[in-house]
């Protein structure tokens, strides 16, 4: 994929819904692929102008049954660390692209992997072993969407904000980070919004503030999420749904 197919890929989508069709071992809806095929067949259907995907499996399904770009990812559960990482490794990357994932995404904030080093520091890695994917780095603040840019992103996207130390007590999305690193970055690479995105409302926001495009995936994809919002709500608010969300991992665990 030379520079002006990846050009082409990325204004495909540009103004467009991504829907985040994922599940997992232990969901109440998991049944290997069926379900996330399914959701992405109606994704398709609705209009929506691409695909967010866990695991080489998932990808592989959801690209045979529809004609939409994915963006793939593998999260994967180390013992040695308390929480997920997004694609971690270039093997990881290399079987997401094999499984017809042209963008990869990974985790590309400044916290260690399982091996003691950034996590961004994939970035060039696999823009040298994979020059034709488009790399899509997830990240939580503003000095790292910039690393990671430097580092040869081709699109930002603050899904890490709020999982993080540096961002704790933060509650997202912080739109008013978000329409900095739209303004800023412009040019330089495409900034997607996602996470915490539930409303057409929500969505339109992040599009006037700059965002090449919106991925949205409890609200549309969870139906059990999108129950316990309502459950909570009707409860008196003595829970809080985005708890639950939080929990909701989608995990591959790696000894």
């Amino acid at each position: 994929m030379n520079i002006d197919r990846k050009k082409a890929l990325l204004d495909q989508m540009r103004g467009g819904l991504i829907v985040s069709c994922q599940t997992q071992p232990g969901d109440v809806i998991h049944d290997g692929t069926n379900t996330v095929v399914l959701m992405a067949k109606a994704a398709e259907w609705a209009g929506a102008v691409g695909i967010r995907s866990n695991s080489p499996e998932q990808v592989k399904a959801i690209h045979e049954a529809v004609n939409l770009p994915i963006i793939g990812l593998h999260k994967i559960k180390y013992d040695c660390l308390d929480d997920v990482i997004m694609t971690p490794t270039i093997e990881h990357a290399i079987a997401l692209w094999e499984a017809g994932a042209r963008i990869i995404a990974l985790d590309s904030t400044q916290m260690l992997n399982h091996i003691g080093k950034p996590r961004c520091d994939l970035i060039p890695i696999i823009k040298k072993e994979l020059p034709e994917a488009i790399i899509f780095a997830d990240i939580d603040t503003y000095d790292n969407a910039l690393h990671a840019i430097e580092l040869g992103a081709d699109i930002v996207a603050p899904t890490m904000c709020g999982y993080t130390k540096a961002t704790e007590g933060i509650e997202p999305p912080d739109l008013r980070e978000f329409a900095r690193m739209c303004r800023d970055f412009k040019g330089r690479a495409e900034v997607i919004m996602e996470g915490h995105i539930y409303t057409p409302e929500d969505a339109m926001k992040a599009i006037y503030l700059g965002a090449h495009s919106v991925v949205v995936g409890s609200a549309i994809t969870r139906p059990q999420l999108i129950t316990k919002r309502f459950v909570d709500l009707l409860g008196g608010l003595q829970d809080n749904w985005r708890d639950a969300e939080k929990t909701w991992t989608g995990i591959t665990t790696n000894a």
